[in-house]
């Protein structure tokens, strides 16, 4: 894949797209944290706004306690002090329950509701923890003694001079806080705002203000961890029931805290079709850029390259390079191309000079090849003259010989002019010729007394071979006309080649060339000379071996020579085309 255009083009994308990837993935994660973090923050604001509007109703309480502990009149028994508790509690009927002072050692000295006579707080927890502190303190959530209702109290020590002269304490309803978070002013502030509220006291004791279930409360140890905070808290675990939830704790007093919780599901649910809404926008905004690129790679570079490569392709030696350019091709292709044109000029102009020179070369080698044979015809017609001036028989003969030896050299060299190869010739064609010319220098005629048969496969043979093999033919077509028809004997010479399979470990294709005749035979012992067995059988061995053959001779019945030999062959010129191909309609497009 890397390997083309579009591929390389991706990755490089790819590695670009690592840190735009990495910085929107790290946007949507913060965002994502920030919006979880959203229920966490809204219910501190909530607890904040809750925790102002009821810390108002116990400063005031602490206010007034604090304005009665220094009135003398609170250290005067009989109606001074219950008038002045009375009144106190009259102006803030429906907030405080009762209003009362005791002695030192919590006996009831005057209240402001009938109370039993008997009544007295010094085994309260929360009179003697008052006492013990010395300061202002809110006992646990209790039924009131004299109100009957559910109420908290908060009792101050009166002391003078710094000795103690009695307690002062009032009882604050509950359903005060109650009425507070349903009117409606507050409704319609906070609408929207599922906020459950709890007033949580000193034994961890939650109170809902609000419609909220025990399963939204936060578990016990939660609640008295959040009891002992000393300042405001924060958290989002998962409630009693299991939903999720964010929760804000605010110390009213040392033994009150306010609790605000907020479900916060929704938020948590909004924010993962957030992340999931961006991370959707990043793989689309990616898989678009991909899209892009690798359309725009292919379309303004691959495509051009393309066709550029086909134009190349369909490019033949001496044609001019050419073929219509696709319309906004890059500047690097075009000046690609332009070298593609300089360079196919450059072989053209090469290739006509090859041409001028080979063309030259053919006629020089033509005009070898035609001196060569006009000489050798000149030495073979200079040997035929002068065996006409000898009387020997012998000597005649040999010049005869010789004669016919050239002439057979000649031959060849006419076949390479004529056929203009230089390198190979056709065989069949050579050897039908070449006997002809064996027959008329020997004053036969094939088909008279000697019939001849040529059985050859269309093959061709080196140049090199061709010398050797015409020099063999030439010896034993010599000697089965001179001595295997001697007598005017009639009979069949036969002259075969065939193309043999190639063997095991052979490397090149073999031939097979067979020459017989049914004349009187050859006798092949050499301690007994016999036709044929002079310096001609030693030709046809030393030919044979430069063939890199070996001959059989076999002699009754006739003579039979049978010779196999590996065919070498001049290299194949490489197929070159010539016909154009178009390119396919993708590349031309």
């Amino acid at each position: 894949m890397l390997r083309g255009v579009r591929g390389r083009m991706l990755l490089l994308l790819l590695a670009a797209s690592v840190p735009v990837v990495g910085i929107a993935g790290a946007n949507a994660v913060l965002s994502y944290e920030a919006e979880l973090a959203a229920g966490r923050r809204t219910a501190r604001i909530l607890g904040d706004v809750a925790a102002a509007r009821h810390g108002a109703a116990i400063e005031l309480l602490q206010d007034t306690l604090n304005g009665l502990a220094r009135d003398a009149r609170m250290l005067a028994a009989g109606d001074a002090c219950a008038g002045l508790v009375s009144d106190v509690a009259g102006l803030y009927r429906g907030r405080f329950g009762n209003v009362w002072v005791t002695e030192p050692d919590g006996r009831l000295r005057c209240s402001a509701l009938p109370a039993p006579a008997d009544s007295s707080m010094g085994r309260d927890p929360a009179f003697r923890a008052s006492l013990a502190a010395n300061t202002f303190t809110l006992s646990p959530f209790r039924q009131g003694r004299a109100s009957d209702l559910p109420v908290v109290t908060a009792t101050l020590p009166i002391r003078i001079d710094g000795e103690l002269r009695g307690v002062v304490a009032a009882s604050l309803l509950l359903n005060y806080f109650i009425q507070a978070e349903t009117r409606g002013d507050i409704q319609d502030n906070l609408k929207g705002w599922a906020q459950r509220i709890w007033l949580v006291d000193s034994e961890a004791t939650a109170l809902p203000l609000t419609r909220a279930a025990i399963t939204e409360l936060p578990d016990p140890g939660v609640l008295r961890r959040l009891r002992d905070e000393p300042g405001p808290t924060s958290l989002e675990i998962p409630a009693r029931g299991g939903a999720d939830f964010a929760y804000a704790s605010t110390q009213l007093d040392s033994g009150l805290r306010l609790l605000v919780g907020l479900p916060t599901g929704e938020i948590r649910r909004a924010a993962d079709t957030v992340l999931a809404r961006r991370a959707a926008e990043l793989a689309a905004f990616l898989l678009a850029c991909l899209v892009v690129i690798v359309l725009g790679a292919d379309i303004a570079i691959a495509r051009p390259l393309r066709s550029l490569a086909w134009r190349v392709r369909a490019w033949r030696p001496g044609a001019a390079f050419g073929g219509r350019a696709l319309r906004g091709e890059p500047d690097e292709v075009r000046a690609l191309e332009q070298a593609f044109t300089d360079a196919a000029s450059a072989i053209s102009a090469r290739q006509d000079e090859l041409r001028a020179a080979l063309r030259q070369r053919d006629l020089l080698m033509a005009e070898i090849h035609h001196r060569v044979k006009n000489n050798l015809q000149i030495v073979a017609s200079l040997l035929n003259l002068q065996a006409g001036r000898l009387r020997d028989p012998k000597a005649k003969a040999e010049f005869a010989t010789a004669r016919d030896r050239v002439q057979a050299l000649a031959t060849l060299h006419r076949h390479l002019y004529t056929n203009q190869t230089f390198e190979v010739i056709a065989l069949r064609p050579f050897l039908e010729e070449l006997a002809q010319q064996l027959f008329a220098a020997l004053g036969e005629r094939p088909g008279q007394r000697i019939t001849l048969s040529i059985e050859a496969d269309e093959l061709e043979i080196v140049t090199d071979q061709a010398v050797s093999l015409a020099l063999l033919i030439t010896e034993t077509v010599t000697n089965a006309i001179k001595h295997g028809f001697a007598d005017a004997r009639s009979g069949t010479l036969t002259i075969s080649v065939r193309a043999d399979p190639r063997r095991e470990g052979e490397e090149e294709d073999q031939v097979v060339l067979r020459v017989h005749d049914d004349g009187i035979g050859l006798r092949l012992n050499d301690d007994e000379p016999g036709p044929g067995q002079g310096i001609g059988l030693t030709l046809i061995r030393g030919f044979a071996q430069h063939l890199g053959g070996e001959i059989d001779i076999q002699g009754e019945g006739g003579t039979e020579m049978t010779l196999r030999f590996p065919l070498r062959r001049r290299e194949a010129e490489p197929a070159v085309p010539t016909r154009y191909e178009a390119p396919p309609a993708s590349v031309r497009a």
